[in-house]
């Protein structure tokens, strides 16, 4: 295409021109073909990060002395791809197993957290593309908690759930009032997840 104009409009000019005008067309195609590129999305999945999806977060507690706790309980996960959900309180916990000593009531609803209790929490947020492969936990509240693990669900259109993330182990008692968990989306970070504390709000 470049060619025909070229030969065309370029009748009445002199070889030098002729030369000039050839160049400046060149340069004008090597500018513009990025410039058209640029305009793609940078992730191709990113699209699927602005719709919303529903997730069941399952948390076991564990049987030791005095892991239970009273206090608030948030999480936060995501994927290798950025996206992130965050909820500063876990509210309405569904019982999967109750703990040894019953399920206990405060206010004549189940209160979570519980030694040996597994509970689920219902919530949305932006959709992951890849798996869940990074999940921290925070805990307000005078008293300690021992998690055991905890796994991420998706909720499909067709109300099936499906897991969603890794297996996160913590088993050890949690810090106050700091995002505590793991992080396996770095790939050179070998198999051995990075426990960090990441301090301060979302």
């Amino acid at each position: 295409m470049y060619i025909g104009i070229t030969k065309v409009a370029m009748l009445g000019f002199s070889m030098n021109t002729q030369a000039i005008i050839i160049l400046l067309i060149f340069a004008l195609s090597v500018i513009v073909s990025p410039l058209a590129d640029g305009v793609q999305p940078a992730n191709p999945m990113s699209h699927a990060s602005q719709a919303n999806c529903t997730y069941s977060i399952v948390i076991e507690t564990t049987c030791a002395p005095s892991a239970d706790t009273k206090g608030v309980v948030g999480v936060r996960f995501g994927d290798s791809a950025g996206n992130l959900v965050v909820v500063k309180h876990l509210k309405n916990p569904k019982s999967l197993n109750a703990p040894k000593e019953g399920a206990r009531k405060q206010g004549g609803t189940y209160r979570a957290f519980e030694r040996c209790a597994v509970d689920v929490f219902d919530t949305s947020g932006p959709c992951m593309s890849r798996s869940v492969c990074s999940l921290y936990l925070k805990q307000f509240g005078a008293d300690r908690w021992r998690p055991g693990w905890v796994k991420v669900l998706h909720r499909r259109d067709d109300s099936r759930l499906s897991l969603a993330s890794y297996l996160f182990y913590f088993r050890t008692f949690v810090p106050e009032n700091v995002w505590f968990g793991f992080d396996y989306c770095n790939p050179h970070q070998g198999s051995l997840p990075k426990v960090p504390t990441l301090g301060g709000e979302a």
